[in-house]
């Protein structure tokens, strides 16, 4: 009997699974982290076009935008 043991063609593709289950996690946490960005500053353009338009006073531009910042 050889060092690797019986299943040793399963081990090979359940380390190529999980490495690629790992780099895929990544590659998804890199995309959300990005798209979480965009989309607050997409909110931050509309409230400073709301304020820029008159629709909002700056009281309720500072309290929105606290709000986003959290």
């Amino acid at each position: 009997m050889h060092q690797f043991g019986y299943f040793f063609p399963f081990g090979i593709f359940f380390t190529f699974l999980l490495f690629g289950l790992i780099i895929t996690n990544i590659i998804l946490w890199k995309r959300r982290k990005g798209l979480c960005y965009q989309d607050n500053h997409l909110a931050l353009t509309t409230l400073n076009n709301r304020l820029a338009k008159g629709e909002i006073t700056v009281d309720e531009y500072n309290d929105l935008k606290e709000i986003l910042k959290k």
